[in-house]
């Protein structure tokens, strides 16, 4: 390890190598719509940032969601083996429950039931990823405790004419065929559309001897999005747009117990979504309309026996108003309504539902050098009742390059529906469950010149009445007691030559109400990406570090990986791809007993038109 670190360190002043693709963008030219619900350039945001463009997940050549999340700062990924298997994500060492996905910015439906698994979400249908951190809860409600990621999957009235066409193969058998595009239809309006598919032969995630011997356990994705953007008139604009995928994937159920099981699981998501805008002078108004729907099954092969089989269902209506009082003072607000429900198809928990309204609002005040931001929200659930949460938060630029910002929230997580009424063989609902609660607080300092940039941010999270699996009942609990997770974050970007360096550390110390290390949940992690480009040939290389970690009953050891991907441009519209994957071939584990992929390789051509 010890090697890889040095060999980090001597690559970031020598390699050709990366661009930023986790910065801290600082362009006054980019606006992003996740912090404050309305769209606002970057740098006026007071919490940590970052965007991820879809050229630069083109640039590294990421084949999953999971592979773009986890370069970003305060993120680590867990994951059941190679791709399609199930996996989840801790922003800050905060539970991957804790931490709101938004899809063009409405929850994911899988949360009605438990995390989003990242690795599901079909990565052709992304065009950026915008990510906050820290509590966010007093804007979008329940699990903005670590922070919110949105997917963003639609454009817009003002897009382009383009098309891209992707062809690729690789290790393990892997097979994918994709096309993306956006099409002018008069002058106002935009059709634009996505297709893809994916198969992975895969490998034995999880070895057994005399159990499992040469199963392979791989990934099968069908996906499909269309959208309509049309300007009605220069205020009025409106978008229909849905968005489909069905996935295909094999895991090992073998035990001492059952024998060998070798278990087949699908997944089939529908979205339906139609939105308008209104502008006007000083304001603005939007209003989206979604349904969504995820059917889950998973059996047994040989014997065809359902282990599980159920659905879920989420209607979302919002409303958000912004009006511009003064030239230093905006204030926005709104109402957001959802319906959840679980239908458990295969256990005794039925259909389960629950609505949830909140009411937020938020003030924006800018009178340089400092800028105040501060909303409050009340969330009446059918379920648990209401509850209200808040955040203010102060930037104050000491000098034109330096700027100290600080904020305090609070936050709070509700239980889901699998939580509260689960009936099975091995976990009991238990009806009677409080929310999760925290406290949070952030310092940072940014620092911007021409040379580079510079941000370091404290955080400490209290998190009371934790939710967990109590195996010995076995149900859901309300754990005793407060978990205290504080650390830093160290964000740097600086050009030496034409070489441009994007790099992050996160230390933390994530304890639960005993005082011990959180389950794995590592304290140290190093990130390096990188571009560079030589006349028709683009390189991108990233490199990562994570520290050890416990697991249920054994410590997890420390990992780095490298990865590298040459673009070479045939002609200006045509590309020849290719990318290896851990490069060194580490031998490493996420979580305990699923072994994660070795050195694997892709090439793909794309063409652009």
């Amino acid at each position: 390890m010890k090697k890889s670190l040095l060999a980090a360190t001597v690559a970031s002043l020598c390699l050709p190598s990366f661009a930023s693709l986790a910065a801290d963008t600082t362009s006054d030219d980019v606006m992003v719509v996740t912090a404050n619900r309305f769209e606002q350039p970057i740098t006026s945001v007071l919490a940590p940032f970052n965007v991820v463009t879809r050229q630069d997940i083109d640039k590294i050549q990421a084949k999953t969601l999971t592979e773009v999340l986890s370069l970003l700062p305060g993120v680590q990924i867990t994951q059941n083996g190679g791709r399609g298997q199930s996996s989840s994500i801790f922003v800050r060492g905060a539970n991957s429950d804790q931490v709101l996905v938004l899809v063009d910015g409405i929850r994911m439906a899988r949360s009605v039931a438990g995390n989003v698994d990242f690795n599901q979400i079909p990565l052709t249908q992304v065009q950026r990823i915008e990510f906050t951190r820290g509590a966010r809860a007093a804007i979008y409600g329940s699990e903005a405790i670590g922070g919110v990621i949105n997917i963003i999957t639609l454009t817009g009235t003002d897009t382009p004419s383009k098309t891209k066409l992707d062809l690729g193969i690789g290790s393990h058998n892997y097979q994918e065929a994709s096309v993306a595009g956006a099409y002018k239809i008069g002058d106002k309006s935009v059709l634009q559309l996505a297709a893809g598919y994916e198969n992975d032969k895969g490998y034995n995630v999880h070895p057994q001897p005399g159990l499992n011997d040469g199963d392979k356990h791989g990934f099968d994705s069908r996906n499909a999005s269309l959208a309509l953007h049309h300007q009605f008139t220069d205020e009025i604009s409106g978008y229909v747009a849905t968005r489909w995928y069905k996935n295909h994937y094999q895991y090992d159920g073998s035990s001492i117990y059952s024998g060998h099981q070798y278990v087949r699981a699908e997944t089939e998501f529908n979205d339906y979504s139609a939105g308008l805008k209104y502008a006007q002078n000083s304001y603005k108004s939007s209003l989206i309309f979604d349904y969504q729907k995820q059917d889950n099954l998973d059996y047994v092969d040989k014997t065809k026996v359902i282990n599980r089989q159920d659905q879920y269902h989420q209607r979302n209506v919002q409303w958000h108003n912004q009006y511009q009082l003064l030239s230093t003072l905006s204030v926005s607000g709104g109402i957001d309504w959802r319906q959840e429900q679980w239908n458990d198809l295969t256990g005794f928990a039925g259909n389960k539902e629950r609505d949830n309204t909140g009411y937020y609002a938020i003030g924006l005040w800018d009178y340089s050098p400092v800028s105040i931001e501060t909303s409050v929200r009340l969330d009446d659930n059918q379920q648990y009742g209401t509850h209200s949460t808040y955040n203010i938060a102060g930037g104050w630029y000491l000098t034109d390059n330096i700027q100290f910002r600080g904020s305090y929230g609070t936050a709070f997580k509700a239980p889901n529906l699998y939580q509260l009424y689960v009936k099975s063989a091995w976990s009991t609902g238990n009806s009677n469950l409080n929310p999760e609660t925290s406290k949070n607080i952030d310092v940072s300092l940014h620092a911007d010149y021409d040379i580079g940039s510079l941000a370091v941010t404290a955080y400490q999270m209290r998190i009371n009445d934790l939710i967990d699996y109590t195996g010995g009942t076995p149900s859901y609990e309300n754990v005793k007691g407060e978990s205290k997770i504080k650390g830093i974050e160290v964000e740097a970007g600086f050009d030496t030559g034409i070489i441009t360096h994007q790099l992050n550390f996160d230390f933390k110390d994530p304890r639960d109400s005993k005082g011990q290390q959180l389950i794995r949940r590592e304290k140290f992690s190093f990130k390096w990406v990188g571009t560079a480009s030589y006349g028709d040939l683009d390189t991108a290389v990233t490199y990562q570090y994570h520290g050890k970690r416990p697991d249920f009953g054994v410590e997890l050891p420390a990992y780095d990986t490298w990865d590298i991907a040459l673009t070479y441009w045939l002609q200006p519209k045509l590309a020849l791809k290719g990318r290896v994957a851990n490069l060194l071939n580490e031998d490493y584990e996420t979580a305990g007993g699923y072994a994660m992929p070795g050195r694997t390789y892709y090439t793909s051509i794309n063409y652009q038109f």
